[in-house]
């Protein structure tokens, strides 16, 4: 099969950009060449060099699409082989032009329905089965979709592909926590990256490390990579719990600082209340740090065996596994071998760029 130019649609890309981060795989990985198309912003990331990166500058309206917006996607995509199109807003719109200007596409889901508005969950149904096909980053993903998108989407054009990470990046970082995080010397060390959102809940994150101060011999000090709308809720939650002191919230980092921090803490817990798929957690598992995750469908289908498991929102029951995990060693040992094995073999950036490629050798064939 010969190489292919293929457009990524995308509403903004920037550092930690999944969508860019499967784009330089691709490039780098497969004999097919990806570029970027963002509807509103565009930022830097690592690897954009290889790829060309262009915005449409759409309207910021409600609609977010006009008749010049419309007219140049449809010219900048008929220049393509194939269009894959990433997030709700801009995909909708991508599989409509792609379809008029007879160009393949391609749809990455890449969470459950449950963090949709009702306008992304129809505008993205109603538009999959324009698609040639429609790539699920899990089972669970699929299996969130609703009875009326199954019925309109034949099951054969769906495919599942994880997200990958970056092991080589992750071995050649050095554990560091992020600027200004000083914790005590006998602290043990719980960390968590992500956006401030209700989705994550890092509020039972937080809940349970008070707990666990309550209980444990040695100062229990959590370490949070990220920002989003729940942060001064969350500031004040660790000021009432009488911790603010032994929570660091860090901001927004690069993504190399998530990967230092994933190695430099203790263990590393999300309690997601859903999730498509979490890189934060494969990239804790590479970097071998004993993980604790929320029982969900998601990370029991990809992570079982590699991780500590608690119910969703259970404060008691994420609690209870961090403090598994501070007074035994070996266990927080094998976990951390055991997430290391289960990356390489599913979840490299490498792999996934090569199912993708696959994918698309596939349609054009």
């Amino acid at each position: 099969m010969g190489s292919l130019d293929i457009c990524f649609v995308v509403n903004a890309v920037g550092e930690g950009s999944i969508p860019a981060e499967i784009a330089t795989a691709v490039t780098r990985h497969t004999d097919h060449t990806v570029d970027i198309l963002t509807w509103f912003d565009s930022g830097q990331f690592a690897g954009e060099e290889l790829l060309d990166v262009r915005s449409l500058d759409a309207p910021d309206t409600a609609l977010g699409i006009d008749s010049a917006t419309y007219h140049r996607a449809a010219r900048i995509l008929s220049e393509y082989d194939l269009v894959q199109a990433h997030h709700n807003h801009s995909a909708a719109f991508a599989k409509v032009i792609a379809r008029r200007v007879g160009v393949p596409a391609v749809s990455r889901e890449g969470n459950t329905r449950d963090g949709f508005t009702r306008k992304g969950r129809i505008a993205n149904g109603v538009t999959n089965p324009l698609a040639r096909r429609v790539v699920c980053i899990s089972e669970s993903v699929y299996q969130s979709f609703t009875s009326w998108e199954r019925a309109i989407l034949p099951e054969r054009k769906v495919r599942r592909i994880p997200n990958g990470v970056h092991i080589d990046r992750i071995d050649e970082t050095a554990p560091a926590l992020p600027d200004g995080v000083t914790p005590a010397d006998d602290a043990f060390l719980v960390g968590n990256a992500a956006m401030l959102y209700e989705q994550k809940a890092q509020d039972t994150l937080i809940r349970a490390v008070a707990e666990l101060n309550e209980q444990a011999d040695r100062p229990v000090e959590l370490v949070i990579c990220g920002d989003g709308p729940e942060r001064a809720r969350l500031e004040s939650l660790a000021e009432t719990l009488g911790i603010r002191s032994q929570v660091s919230f860090a901001g927004l980092v690069e993504r190399r600082a998530v990967y230092a921090m994933a190695k430099a803490v203790d263990a590393f817990a999300m309690p997601s209340r859903w999730e498509g798929f979490c890189s934060a957690v494969a990239e804790a598992l590479a970097a071998e740090t004993a993980t604790v995750l929320s029982d969900i469908d998601t990370f029991r289908e990809l992570y079982d065996g590699a991780a500590l498991y608690h119910a969703v929102d259970n404060v008691g029951g994420l609690t209870d596994c961090l403090e598994r995990l501070l007074t035994d060693e070996s266990r927080r040992e094998s976990l951390a071998r055991a997430g290391r094995d289960l990356v390489e073999e599913k979840y490299t950036i490498t792999a996934v760029a090569k199912q993708y490629g696959a994918l698309y050798d596939d349609i054009v064939a």
